[in-house]
């Protein structure tokens, strides 16, 4: 079987689409239409961060193989230094969020917690004039880092 094409000029309410599927914690339904609106438009930045985000929401489910060199691969691809950033972030935080399901990994966490929180620094430094979505995933990181008691890893000489 083939896949059918989308028209290009239909992107937009497609893309649309795809927004409502991941509204609808249907993150496989969003990332196949932005799959389809790729072959038709495979650098649209808009579908790129759909894509991004659809893929991070299922770094929480347990039954997801979710490919992590996808989504890096997918970040790298974005236009603009503080998308990288900022998008970077957003992966990291997810998946420390998703490691704090796992009583064994809650250091992971921090650690994650700890490089999504450089990440945003950065985003910050560069985000667009009145733009404040860094420092708000900045302070989410912060204020679970602090309410989860996170600690960072303790090596394994220290336990000692």
């Amino acid at each position: 079987m083939k896949y059918h094409t989308i028209d290009k000029n239909s992107i937009e309410n497609v893309l649309e689409r795809a927004k409502q599927y991941r509204s609808l914690l249907q993150p496989e339904m969003a990332i196949s239409i932005c799959l389809d609106i790729f072959a038709v438009d495979k650098n649209n930045q808009d579908t790129l961060v759909i894509y991004i985000l659809a893929l991070t929401d299922q770094l929480g489910l347990s039954e997801s193989k979710i490919h992590h060199k996808k989504i890096t691969d997918s970040i790298k691809r974005l236009d603009s230094d503080f998308l990288r950033h900022y998008y970077t972030g957003i992966f990291l935080e997810r998946q420390a969020r998703s490691l704090l399901n796992h009583s064994m990994s809650r250091s992971f966490a921090y650690s994650a917690f700890k490089e999504a929180i450089a990440e945003f620094e950065i985003a910050e430094k560069m985000a667009p004039e009145h733009c404040a979505d860094p420092i708000l995933r900045y302070n989410s990181c912060v204020r679970t880092i602090k309410k989860e008691n996170l600690l960072p890893r303790q090596e394994y000489d220290d336990l000692y």
